[in-house]
């Protein structure tokens, strides 16, 4: 029996439509976690996995995986002034915002793991200023911003990684490098909506 166009189960699911699939739910899965951290006993923030359009993840690589994402994120909430601007209430959860900032950690062409998961940062961070500006009705919308930024610009190089298993390879990049081009995108996405 022939293997469809797709790829196929001996594919280990580097298939473009396999690769996009998984980061879709990786993405919902960091969404809903980080969401989950992020809340606390001062303010009411709850996010089911339904709402975000996703489920739990059942594959232990998956999961495993997304605890690869989670220290990424990590690193990113010990950051300051990246805290401070993404708190920048002219940062609204849109899609010029949206994609501004995306274009910005990518506007050298060059592509890392740190950068995958700032956009992923940057979508969640979004999906929360939703859930607490109460505008739920956009959290779907925002992960569908980022699914297709995904699959526009950089699924390919997910792809010469060996697809979502070569985040694994990501710790012993700088965390600043990671850090300094997100910090670069939320700065010139914030100067360019003072100036509107």
């Amino acid at each position: 029996m022939a293997a469809p166009s797709g790829g196929g189960d001996s594919d280990q699911g580097n298939g473009t439509d396999q690769i996009l699939e998984l980061g879709t739910r990786l993405l919902t899965d960091f969404i809903y976690e980080r969401v989950r951290r992020h809340g606390d006993s001062s303010m009411e923030l709850t996010l089911s996995r339904t709402q975000l359009g996703g489920s739990e993840l059942s594959d232990p690589n998956h999961k495993k995986l997304a605890q690869c994402l989670q220290q990424i994120g990590d690193e990113l909430d010990g950051n300051a002034q990246l805290q401070s601007m993404i708190n920048d209430s002219a940062l609204q959860p849109s899609q010029e915002v949206f994609m501004k900032v995306a274009s910005e950690i990518f506007s050298d062409g060059k592509f890392n793991w740190g950068r995958v998961v700032a956009l992923f940062y940057f979508a969640c961070r979004l999906v929360i200023k939703a859930v607490l500006n109460r505008i739920p009705d956009i959290i779907r919308t925002i992960i569908k911003w980022a699914t297709d930024y995904l699959r526009d610009h950089v699924i390919n190089w997910i792809r010469e990684q060996g697809g979502w298993e070569g985040i694994r390879s990501y710790f012993g990049t700088p965390t600043w490098q990671t850090v300094g081009v997100f910090v670069a995108g939320v700065l010139t996405a914030a100067l360019m909506i003072r100036k509107m």
